[in-house]
């Protein structure tokens, strides 16, 4: 179990249990790859609210384009392992087809800086071994795919990176932002902020993301930013990641539920690395609060099939 939720593949014995053709779900209008399991049951149904966004016209857009929202987080790629970036681009291909959005809540690199392509100097791109992934995106925003990006705590100032170096739209969040989905209120972020007790976590954070270190790195380069870069990284992974507990931390949920109290009825986050699924019911409100996992270790996405439509999966293909 994740999260309080029972994954069918998990507890079940039948072959292939879990895995649903493209156009099967146990939520009508939901579509699966083959490739694509259930991580949570498919509770996930909303009644849609309809015009409930002011103006109504983006949740009015939702229900008319019928094509799936699919969000994933904390890939972590390196370019070192090659099969995991694999993994990826087969999944992005066979959605290729099924999708409006694709919305990436951080992290999906290791180290990854919005530095600045200089006119006057021909510099090779400095993440080469990103490429893959990257060229991957560029081809499905050719495609009609509106690609949104939230910056996670391995991500810094990548607003301009994807129009300069790939001549793409992506829009590029560096902190949280307000959607409407399913015409409810939806909050999204990567999540690293979930926990007020970190405090010298939001120092060292707030310390990093400024225009000041922003010069800096500019100033030092890519082959210098990354040495250190890595080093932070590593500290970072010994810190939250070596001897992981097996439940996910409560502050996301925590957070949540302050998010509820605001008025939102969807939280959307990612960062734990814990795929889950919660629901609570607020003044007679069902409130939705989903963590996407992660692609390094769990390969869980989160689908959203309009008008109402949510569910957590993992990609075993």
């Amino acid at each position: 179990m994740w999260g309080g939720k029972e994954f069918l593949l998990t507890h079940s014995t039948a072959p292939n249990a879990g895995l649903l053709e493209r156009g099967e779900s146990s939520c009508s209008g939901s579509t699966l790859s083959p490739q694509s399991e259930i991580l949570a049951s498919a509770t996930g149904c909303l009644e849609p609210k309809a015009n409930s966004q002011p103006g109504g016209t983006e949740a009015e857009g939702l229900t008319r384009s019928g094509k799936d929202w699919i969000f994933v987080s904390d890939a972590h790629f390196t370019g070192r392992n090659r099969d995991e970036m694999e993994a990826f681009l087969r999944f992005l291909d066979l959605e290729k087809e099924y999708i409006s959005h694709l919305v990436i809540l951080g992290d999906l690199f290791e180290f990854f800086f919005g530095f600045k392509k200089i006119p006057s100097k021909e510099t090779a791109f400095p993440f080469t071994e990103y490429l893959p992934v990257l060229e991957r995106l560029q081809v499905l925003s050719r495609h009609g795919i509106q690609i949104k990006y939230f910056e996670g705590n391995h991500d810094f100032f990548l607003d301009s990176l994807f129009s300069e170096h790939f001549q793409m739209e992506v829009e590029v969040h560096a902190g949280a932002s307000e959607e409407w989905l399913a015409g409810r209120k939806t909050y999204i972020a990567h999540g690293d902020l979930s926990d007020p007790r970190q405090w010298k976590y939001r120092v060292f954070r707030r310390m990093l993301k400024n225009q000041w270190t922003y010069g800096l790195i500019h100033l030092a380069g890519p082959q210098i930013a990354r040495l250190i870069a890595q080093q932070l990284s590593q500290m970072s992974h010994e810190k939250y990641h070596m001897g992981q507990p097996s439940h996910p931390p409560p502050a996301f949920k925590a957070f949540a539920h302050r998010k509820f109290m605001e008025g939102f009825e969807i939280v959307i986050l990612g960062h734990s690395h814990f795929p889950e699924d919660e629901e609570e019911w607020l003044d007679g409100k069902r409130c939705r609060y989903f963590n996407i996992g992660d692609w390094w270790t769990h390969r869980s996405f989160l689908r959203f099939t309009p008008p109402d439509r949510f569910e957590l999966s993992r990609f075993v293909g």
